[in-house]
């Protein structure tokens, strides 16, 4: 084999490593998303080697780690209450104080004001919702019924939250 034909099929090997190494990039890059709820807490999603992508909570910083692997929220302009795949860090989470709140689940339902009579959840929406369907660039119907907005609670001050993405009924949307 010519000189030519071995630096033309390594420049080859090269370019098709190059390309490999920039598409790995940008596929682990797109697990790292994040949305900041109403009370300025941020749930981060970051890639996880054996989830394929775990939902965090941090707070008003972003950085500050609260709670890891959230499975679903229940939030307010103060409060977010997070059931994670972790139960150690399932509880009650207050973003004036950036802390999780030591309390048992009838007094934090309580203090939070995030109970509704006959259960769900009374913060901005009336379900408990994952993080994913949180995002703004959600597509449907990866985003929360739009039913489930909790627009009659006029205590929640982030009214432009309602005006997010939601999914008409009937929800979820049946398979075809």
């Amino acid at each position: 084999m010519g000189a030519f034909a071995r630096y033309t099929l390594l420049g080859l090997a090269g370019l098709l490593l190059f390309w490999a190494l920039v598409a790995g990039e940008r596929w682990a890059m797109s697990f790292h998303k994040s949305v900041t709820l109403p009370n300025g807490m941020e749930l981060g999603r970051e890639f996880d080697w054996n989830r394929y992508g775990r939902w965090d909570l941090f707070a008003e910083n972003g950085r500050t780690l609260l709670a890891r692997d959230v499975e679903v929220v229940c939030f307010n302009d103060r409060y977010v209450l997070v059931q994670s795949y972790d139960r150690g860090f399932t509880g009650l989470y207050d973003a004036g104080t950036d802390s999780r709140l030591l309390l048992d689940d009838y007094d934090a339902m309580d203090i939070s004001g995030l109970d509704k009579p006959g259960g769900g959840c009374n913060g901005y929406f009336t379900g408990w919702v994952g993080p994913g369907l949180l995002l703004d660039d959600g597509p449907r119907p990866f985003v929360p019924p739009c039913a489930w907005r909790n627009v009659d609670t006029e205590a929640l001050r982030d009214r432009a939250w309602f005006e997010r993405p939601c999914a008409p009924s009937p929800w979820p949307p049946e398979r075809r």
